[in-house]
């Protein structure tokens, strides 16, 4: 009878091995493991980051705000003689642009910013030009934009009040 036993005990041995029982559980959690970065520091370096921003950022009020003013009451816009613009035209020179011509109303041509500044406060001393008289600049499509500003600034140094750019030539 031991033989017997013995040769039963084999027979297991060897079913075992070739097709070894696996529970179904343990065959479901042979998968692909998934890996996951921890997303608690990665909120906390988030949140850090905000509060640093909002902490050293500086809230300035809004730059380049032009004051307006409505006419008074029982004056009409029509009342007032509207006059006629000093006409800054700025005309490029030089191959690569970098210097140009401003003409003041079609009259006379400097090369200067400075020439220009003094022209347009001698305009001032003449009985018809004054401070709200109008300063229409008009550059060239091709003028550079350091000419333009560098005309507009001649008429804010002149004290000049209404100042307007109008289309390229």
């Amino acid at each position: 009878m031991m033989d017997n036993i013995d040769d039963t005990h084999e027979t297991i041995e060897s079913t075992e091995e070739s097709h070894p029982y696996v529970s179904e559980r343990k065959q479901r959690g042979r998968g692909e493991t998934k890996m996951q970065p921890p997303l608690t520091p990665m909120i906390d370096v988030t949140f850090q980051l905000l509060l640093y921003f909002l902490l050293t950022s500086t809230f300035k009020p809004f730059e380049g705000q032009i004051p307006g003013s409505l006419p008074e009451k029982g004056l009409s816009a029509a009342a007032a003689e509207p006059r006629p613009p000093i006409r800054i035209v700025l005309r490029p020179r030089g191959a690569n642009r970098e210097y140009v011509t401003y003409e003041v109303d079609n009259l006379t041509a400097v090369e200067r910013q400075e020439e220009l500044y003094n022209m347009l406060l001698a305009r001032q001393q003449s009985e018809s030009v004054t401070v709200e008289t109008p300063v229409q600049i008009r550059p060239w499509s091709n003028v550079r934009w350091k000419h333009v500003v560098g005309a507009f600034n001649a008429a804010v140094r002149a004290k000049y009040q209404n100042i307007g750019f109008s289309s390229g030539l």
